[in-house]
């Protein structure tokens, strides 16, 4: 009988330790800030062109290393190179970035680069939005 205690706490104990062992892997693993939404969103066509671009991500960011560009059809720059911190959000994974006023239709790329505020990884990645529904017409016609 104690023999079969004893086994069941070993059992026991490391079951634990395995379950513990894989949720730390779990999170660690997710530990990056990366995109969780934005306005507009991936891949959107918007008419008309919107004054600013907010991105949500997935874990709060740290203001220190965090950067939002857009690139116009051309590739040049279209923001105002303003990123935003929205302080009333607790969670601190939202940024804005205004836009410039004078936007014609195209394809429109929002670039990120992220410092996570829990781990100090650093994250990027990309999205295209359109501007102006002849142009996405016009463009899905062109394949």
């Amino acid at each position: 009988m104690a023999r079969t205690f004893r086994v069941g706490i070993i059992v026991l104990s490391v079951t634990i330790v395995i379950a513990l062992v894989v949720v730390f892997r779990i999170q660690d693993s997710s530990a990056h800030a990366g995109y969780d939404r934005s306005a507009p969103a991936a891949g959107a066509v918007v008419d008309p062109a919107p004054a600013l671009v907010e991105v949500w991500f997935t874990l709060e960011i740290d203001v220190g290393g965090t950067v939002i560009t857009v690139s116009g059809p051309d590739g040049s720059r279209v923001d105002l190179d303003d990123e935003t911190f929205d302080l009333n959000d607790l969670s601190r994974k939202r940024v804005t970035v205004t836009l410039r006023p004078d936007l014609g239709p195209g394809p429109y790329t929002v670039r990120w680069t992220t410092l996570s505020a829990e781990d100090g990884e650093e994250e990027s990645g990309e999205f295209t939005f359109i501007i102006g529904g002849d142009y996405a017409e016009h463009a899905a016609g062109a394949f």
